[in-house]
């Protein structure tokens, strides 16, 4: 009779607990709601998850989150609110308010997301890196020290690395340029992005680019697709059945940061010994643990040597992949690329910056391809203070969501928005891009510090694919886009190559 009564107070006193626990779950998302709920925005599908259903529902359909703010900015403006669980975000997709956020507010980064990149599953995986870094202060005293190595003065060093890479590339190309061969152009731009990359950055050889991948790459691309399925589902880790996966994630990322730190460990036995090192991204990090030895840690160093690669590599590759697929589906701009090049580098063996500097409707290409596509789709920012924007108050601890992608394909800023006209970044169009309405590379203080690599690298690469091939997508291939917290093309943007009869 005891035990009874005694299971009975028991399950009384879990019920409670559980209840308890329920109201003020509730009550914390009544008071999250109330904060934002003055913003326009759709109604929210559920109390508890907000919006997700609705995002969820265009993720499963081959759309990607920033589709969804797209469609929405159509109807509440350029400024509205999204719920997702416990946290409500805010949304601005307008030219004027990626300005006042990113420059003239110049907000810093969100703790929320940025959290995410910090560690993968348990494992230190970007750390305090620059990209992952929050504390604004820490923040530029990497940034400020870093900003001279990409200088293009400095950039022009690369010139026949990125050449020598360019061509690798093609020699690989011209094996399979046979007119039939399915050839996975995303693939491809993938492994020379990252070899080239690990040469100039850190002299670290990955061997060559018909050879099996480095160990080193395949952690890279291993914990890459980690990230993305935690970014995709905070529960992941929560789920035993997925804790195998887990375990392996962890192990690759520190297998993949002892790499890092190896490569660290063996440049500095060099200069110990005296001997010759290049100076290299690795050698500016170095140096600034030199003059700031208690801040800039071993760790430190191994998170920014990690993340330099993934920023690095993957954009470049998937900006590529996006030129590649929209000329395809667009043979005049093709031609009038063609003719570009053919009349001012043709014969030109060894491209320059100067010569990149005569190919205009190159850099229109990639900047309408980077309007379309961009890479990085969006960034967050949280207010550090109560503030207005867009004619709103938000509350301090505000997290923010600039979506470039919305804010770039928005018919209220551009005309035909949806079509692939590189004419528009013409000096002399008559509807020309105006400021902060593309802006790939974000802006303000926290623009990609490797922007102008990145520009010299695609367009040295595109020049000599197109000097070389002619190219066009294999037929039923998918031809929507992969959110893998930077848009890939779903096709792979697989193609056939032939070799030119001119060249």
């Amino acid at each position: 009779m005891m035990d009874s009564l005694f299971s009975l107070e028991y399950l009384g006193t879990l019920l409670t607990g559980i209840v308890c626990v329920i109201l003020t779950a509730a009550w914390y998302l009544h008071q999250q709601h109330l904060k934002y709920d003055h913003l326009p925005g759709p109604p929210r599908d559920s109390f508890w998850s907000g919006h997700l259903p609705s995002i969820q529902k265009v993720i499963s359909d081959g759309g990607i989150f920033d589709d969804y703010i797209l469609e929405l900015t159509k109807t509440y403006g350029k400024i509205l609110r999204l719920c997702m669980w416990h946290q409500t975000f805010v949304i601005v997709a307008d030219p004027e308010l990626v300005k006042e956020v990113l420059v003239t507010g110049n907000h810093p980064k969100s703790k929320t997301i940025y959290a995410n990149s910090t560690h993968l599953f348990g494992a230190r995986y970007l750390g305090r890196g620059i990209e992952s870094e929050t504390d604004q202060k820490f923040w530029i005293i990497q940034r400020m020290h870093l900003d001279h190595w990409f200088k293009p003065q400095h950039l022009r060093r690369f010139n026949a690395d990125i050449n020598e890479f360019a061509d690798s590339l093609v020699r690989q190309m011209e094996q399979c340029a046979d007119g039939k061969t399915h050839v996975p152009m995303e693939k491809l731009f993938h492994k020379v992005t990252l070899h080239l990359l690990s040469k100039v950055a850190y002299n670290f050889d990955l061997g060559k680019l018909d050879e099996k991948s480095h160990p080193f790459a395949y952690y890279l691309e291993f914990a890459l697709s980690a990230f993305i399925k935690k970014v995709l589902d905070p529960f992941f880790s929560l789920n035993p059945l997925n804790w195998r996966y887990c375990l392996e994630v962890r192990n690759v990322v520190k297998q993949l940061r002892l790499h890092a730190k190896d490569q660290i460990t063996e440049r500095k036995k060099a200069k110990l010994r005296g001997d010759h090192v290049p100076y290299d991204l690795l050698e500016s990090f170095l140096e600034l643990q030199e003059k700031r030895p208690l801040e800039i840690t071993d760790a430190i160093l191994v998170d920014n040597f990690v993340t330099f690669l993934i920023a690095g590599e993957d954009t470049t590759a998937n900006t590529l992949s996006f030129m590649i697929f929209l000329l395809s589906q667009n043979p005049e701009c093709y031609k009038k690329l063609q003719e570009e090049i053919d009349t001012n580098v043709a014969a030109v063996s060894v491209i320059t910056p100067d010569e990149i500097d005569d190919l205009p409707y190159l850099d229109m290409v990639m900047k309408e391809t980077l309007r379309l596509y961009p890479i990085i789709k969006s960034t967050y920012r949280e207010t550090g203070r109560e503030c207005n924007i867009g004619g709103y108050t938000l509350p301090i601890g505000t997290d923010i969501v600039v979506s470039f992608y919305a804010t770039s394909r928005s018919s209220k800023t551009l005309t035909d928005p949806h079509l692939f006209i590189p004419e528009r970044f013409d000096s002399k169009a008559k509807e020309r891009v105006a400021t902060y309405v593309s802006t790939p590379f974000s802006a303000g203080p926290h623009t990609c510090i490797g922007k102008k690599f990145a520009q010299i690298e695609t367009k040295i690469i595109m020049a000599k694919i197109i000097q070389t091939f002619d190219f066009e997508l294999v037929p039923g291939q998918a031809m929507g886009t992969i959110d893998k917290t930077m848009l890939h093309p779903a096709g792979g943007a697989t193609c056939f190559l032939r070799q030119r009869k001119d060249t």
